[in-house]
């Protein structure tokens, strides 16, 4: 959930402290592979700043216009096809309504929201078949716009404040629906067709007098199976991280990055693919301003991700320009 809008709308010189920690994930084995399609349910990079504050009460809208652009020369699992030598684009529209609900428990207030994507996906890759009985390899194109897997997700957050110091937490969980256009045998695919949870709790902590704002996210994400082709993806955890400097006139700047590792392997895949497993890590810039639109406080973000090291799912680049303003 992106509630940017919310901490700013307190004071327009609202600012953050802390120091950015770099991501670094070791431990996969030279054999390993991704989650089916090399695609996570969980967009990196999606909670982003201020990730770990809950605001007042009362209804966000957010929208994330996203696109990615990756490739990879390695074998991976898609729609039921092995497939490699991949590129993949998409282009999405999320859109995320949140409720921030008057409900506490205890110091901890509740909040609820629901996000639908719209997306446009393409693929080519070198596919394996069969024709007349025999083995052979096809280079194939495809292309689909749809909608995506909607998301339902809950949070708790806390929040303290102390002379020019905020601290805000939260624990959430968002489960993924596999109700997204899908079709086995189909390289590109709006939806992932498995069920999904991801968990996790998210940190941000401020300096209003500095300007500075540190923001994390840690999460594990626990994938279905899927429903067509039986393929059991394995366990993700997830880490973002934000570190950015507030000045004068609405403006700031600072840097993210995200990093994501399997910790245990996929199954029901060919038994050629071995032990699968994968991990990959962005980084880049970030750039906002807030501003005003009919007296709603808003907020555009936009960040670029580069992603690198990457082991057996598709490595590029990743760019979300989000806007975001209180009901």
């Amino acid at each position: 959930m992106n509630t940017k809008k919310t901490f700013m709308t307190q004071s327009r010189s609202i600012t953050f402290s802390a120091v950015l920690l770099l991501i670094l994930i070791t431990g996969v084995s030279s054999s390993a592979q991704a989650v089916e399609g090399g695609r996570s349910l969980y967009l990196l990079g999606k909670r982003g700043p201020l990730a770990g504050l809950i605001p007042q009460p009362g209804w966000y809208l957010t929208n994330d216009f996203f696109h990615y652009s990756g490739s990879t020369d390695q074998e991976l699992p898609i729609a039921g096809i092995q497939s490699h030598n991949i590129s993949a684009e998409a282009t999405a529209n999320l859109f995320q309504g949140t409720w921030i609900t008057d409900t506490t428990l205890g110091d901890a207030r509740l909040a609820m929201s629901l996000l639908l994507p719209y997306s446009h996906m393409s693929t080519d890759a070198f596919a394996g078949t069969t024709y007349a009985g025999a083995p052979i390899e096809l280079q194939v194109s495809d292309g689909v716009s749809n909608f995506g897997d909607p998301v339902l997700a809950t949070s708790l957050g806390w929040r303290s404040s102390k002379d020019d110091r905020l601290r805000a937490w939260n624990i959430y969980a968002s489960l993924f629906i596999p109700v997204g256009d899908y079709e086995e045998g189909r390289l590109a695919n709006n939806g992932a067709n498995r069920w999904g949870l991801d968990i996790g709790t998210a940190f941000s902590g401020g300096n209003k007098k500095r300007g500075r704002e540190f923001s994390g996210v840690l999460g594990l994400t626990i994938n279905g199976e899927n429903l067509d082709t039986k393929y059991q993806s394995g366990i993700e955890a997830h880490l973002e991280l934000t570190y950015k400097q507030h000045v004068p006139g609405g403006f700031s700047a600072g840097l993210v990055g995200y990093g994501n590792l399997q910790l245990t392997p996929d199954s029901g895949g060919p038994d050629i693919l071995g032990d699968f497993k994968g991990h990959v890590v962005g980084f880049g810039p970030e750039l906002a301003y807030q501003f005003k639109i009919m007296e709603h406080t808003t907020s555009a973000d936009l960040r670029w991700y580069h992603e690198f090291w990457a082991r057996n799912r598709v490595e590029g680049d990743a760019v979300f320009l989000t806007i975001s303003f209180a009901l």
